[in-house]
């Protein structure tokens, strides 16, 4: 592993490009120098990676010491934040350097958290906890088909997960390919920061990719090197201070396993079942018949336009339907089918023409 240094090394002109000093990094500083980034910020309380406590009306306090005065609300909407409050953490997070710079100057010792979601950030996060490895190795990464002759007993944390991964994959190991952001954690792991490709949405999910495998994303946060905390201070390794797009081969990895997010696309009716015609019996026959035109399959369409057309012809009357609104409801149908419009409009005159000469008697229908 390399040697950790200190965050970051940057020409010493630009106040915030090298907040740090070997001994002791100032955390505002840290804070300017990631706003400037373009990244989204919070205070952490001092000594913790845990979010600074909000006001009395929005920290809920502990299950041991609950807070009396907390009232339940949704934190995307509260005026605290909007006033320049650091209540709900992620949430409040900015990049403005005057609210960081005030926010500091009350807290001086917060250590600092990056928000994912708001910076554009995806940070793979390489745990080394200590625990044993899963008895069934398929457990270590879900849903990978894996080697026959992995050794019992090498994989021992998420790098030696990771490490697994990427011979799998044939695919260079982060760090090892284009350099990026690489952070030491104080518990021995490592954060790999990456920048989410344009136009694309990621969300957290603890395991999905692998055994010791996290994701930092969306509504989540990574700690900024820099920051200590009672167990250590997050150092970050090597040279590199910029961030890299996230690889190729990674991001497909984590679509795989969930964790990007894709927008549902918006459900397309077609106009000819957006019709509302009649209700009940009425309603279901102007359904049916639409569909039979909709999906009539090639050299029928003509004969399945006259006949729906015939069979809606029949209630126009009984069921006191508007001749053109069955009329345009059924030239939907035949466009969707694929029958040009002059050829469908001369079927749906002459079959609406011959249905109304019979109409049907709809006593007792329901």
């Amino acid at each position: 592993m390399q040697e950790p240094i200190q965050l970051p090394r940057a020409a010493e002109s630009d106040s915030h490009s090298n907040p740090f000093r070997p001994a002791a990094p100032n955390p505002l500083r840290v804070a300017l120098w990631a706003a400037a980034q373009g990244w989204h910020v919070h205070p952490l309380t001092p000594g913790t990676k845990i979010p600074v406590r909000g006001c009395d009306r929005c920290s809920q306090g502990s299950k041991q010491r609950p807070n009396p005065q907390y009232t339940e609300h949704d934190g995307h909407g509260c005026p605290c934040i909007a006033s320049g409050r650091p209540c709900h953490g992620v949430l409040a997070a900015t990049n403005d350097p005057g609210r960081i710079t005030g926010w500091w100057h009350r807290l001086p010792s917060a250590g600092v958290g990056i928000a994912a979601g708001p910076s554009g950030l995806v940070i793979l996060d390489v745990d080394s906890h200590g625990e044993s490895a899963p008895a069934d190795q398929a457990a270590l990464l879900p849903g990978v088909d894996l080697p026959l002759d992995i050794t019992p007993g090498s994989i021992t944390d998420g790098r030696d997960t990771l490490t697994l991964l990427a011979e799998v994959r044939r695919a260079p190991l982060p760090g090892c390919g284009q350099q990026t952001l690489t952070v030491l954690t104080p518990s021995g792991g490592v954060h790999y920061w990456f920048k989410a490709p344009r136009g694309t949405t990621w969300r957290p999910l603890a395991g999905a990719l692998g055994w010791q495998l996290d994701l930092r994303a969306g509504s989540s946060y990574a700690v900024a090197p820099g920051t200590t905390t009672k167990k250590g201070t997050y150092t970050a390794l090597g040279d590199c201070r910029s961030v890299a797009e996230l690889p190729v081969w990674l991001a497909r990895e984590l679509d795989r396993t969930g964790h990007r997010v894709r927008p549902e696309r918006p459900r397309i009716v077609p106009p000819w079942r957006s019709r509302s015609l009649g209700g009940g019996y009425v309603a279901a026959a102007v359904r049916r018949e639409l569909t039979a035109v909709a999906e009539a399959p090639s050299g029928t369409r003509n004969d399945a336009v006259n006949r729906a057309a015939f069979s809606l012809g029949t209630l126009l009357a009984p069921a006191s339907l508007d001749r053109q609104q069955v009329a345009d409801a059924l030239l939907d149908a035949a466009r969707h089918a694929g029958l040009p419009d002059r050829e469908a409009e001369a079927a749906i005159r002459s079959g609406l023409t011959a249905g109304e000469r019979q109409p049907r008697t709809l006593k007792g229908a329901a």
